[in-house]
């Protein structure tokens, strides 16, 4: 496997409100067969304009707004669209004063952009990944996450295949989505890089197809291991 990660640096695409399809267009920016494509977050939803000038709302009562579950204590750590991650995913890094909102139905919009980029570089085979950065609990700095996902199999099942030592493996899987989707967040960085845009080229055996989405990643409480602690869903 030769795995590689591009970032593309692009134009900036300012708030509240602005077109992504022409980042499509930046000089460098060619897809492959069976390419990967990181999009940030919050370039979709600048897209959608979902921005809010800063000093016009409470930004704690949009965050609460915005949140699926949310627990205040030093910090405001909230549950959004099945990931925690902190205040809804709200952002004012990179806002010229506005807040940035997580991204709306973002499998219709992700469907929409494989449709005009399998057209434009004439293949069929395109996973797309919205991405974004969250924290780790008992860990400094982000990490990448995928925030909604079209195009391919997110997990990758291990499962009745064996170890080295031959042994089957009866629960493992992969979050294929998610292990990708941290690597191209490094590259998109956090400052002013201005690289939205991350090409995975030669994952190898990633299953296309577009009946998969974010949720072949969820786990019911009773499964997670984290369900007690969290306590998300009661």
């Amino acid at each position: 496997m030769s795995l590689k990660f591009l970032a593309v640096k692009t134009f900036i695409l300012c708030p509240p409100k602005n077109n992504i399809f022409p980042l499509f267009d930046s000089e460098g920016f060619s897809l492959e067969e069976s390419d990967m494509l990181c999009i940030a977050t919050k370039c979709l939803a600048i897209h959608q304009g979902r921005c809010v000038r800063i000093g016009t709302v409470d930004k704690k009562q949009l965050i609460r707004h915005e949140a699926d579950w949310t627990w205040e204590g030093s910090s405001t750590l909230t549950v959004k669209n099945g990931t925690v991650i902190p205040f809804s995913g709200i952002d004012e890094s990179n806002g010229n004063g506005y807040y940035v909102l997580w991204p709306q139905n973002v499998t219709e919009l992700l469907a929409e952009i494989h449709r005009y980029l399998c057209k434009k570089f004439t293949i069929k085979n395109l996973g797309l990944m919205s991405v974004d950065s969250k924290i780790e609990p008992f860990r400094r700095g982000t990490v990448g996450v995928a925030q909604d996902i079209f195009g391919f199999n997110p997990i990758k099942d291990y499962k009745g295949k064996e170890d080295i030592f031959g042994r089957r493996l009866e629960m493992t899987s992969v979050n294929l989505a998610d292990s990708l989707a941290s690597a191209a967040c490094y590259l998109m960085g956090e400052g002013n890089e201005c690289c939205p845009l991350v090409i995975i080229r030669g994952a190898g055996n990633v299953e296309f197809g577009n009946k998969f989405s974010m949720a072949n990643t969820q786990l019911a409480k009773e499964d997670d291991m984290f369900g007690d602690i969290l306590n998300v869903y009661n």
